[in-house]
């Protein structure tokens, strides 16, 4: 490559990124990204009052998780209801596919894709399970090794009138 071209592709590649930091994109971006909201784990908790109840977990550096023994991978079909009844185990359950929803004390509990419970409700009323998607719904599901209940919330709630809906 002559002494010239090389010049000329220097001098292009400086100008394409003066044009690209005085535009502002990069910012726009950081900006997009500071205003995000945290990711949570909805925690289905038994309460002193023996009902089944749901709060916010922050995901973050700092969230100490469980240790995990095993890990099944469950598929329920779209239509599917369980009626109420407490947790099997203390596990993480991750949905994959489909939706869900649970009812607690509070009202409904939705499960989008993406969305992960800490199931902690091993005693008392529970709650329901039902599937409502039109394809199954698909989970992962992480048993922990201390299966030892904590009754009540580990945590303040974030927001408590965005973590549920009301029931009618």
């Amino acid at each position: 490559m002559t002494f010239a071209i090389r010049w000329l592709l220097a001098g292009a590649f400086i100008s394409v990124c003066m044009l690209a930091w005085g535009s502002g994109a990069g910012r726009d971006a950081v900006e997009a990204q500071g205003s995000s909201k945290p990711t949570v784990m909805k925690r289905i908790y038994t309460g002193t009052d023996g009902l089944s109840h749901v709060e916010d977990i922050v995901l973050d550096a700092k969230t100490v998780l469980e240790k995990v023994t095993s890990v099944e991978v469950r598929v329920s079909p779209p239509g599917r209801f369980s009626d109420w009844h407490p947790g099997p185990q203390r596990q993480y359950i991750i949905n994959l596919a489909g939706s869900g929803q649970l009812e607690v004390a509070e009202g409904t509990v939705d499960l989008p894709p993406g969305s992960m419970e800490f199931i902690d409700d091993l005693t008392g009323k529970g709650h329901t399970t039902r599937t409502t998607s039109k394809e199954d719904r698909v989970s992962i599901w992480l048993k922990f090794e201390d299966q030892q209940q904590r009754i009540g919330p580990l945590n303040p709630p974030l927001n408590p009138t965005t973590t549920t809906s009301a029931k009618p």
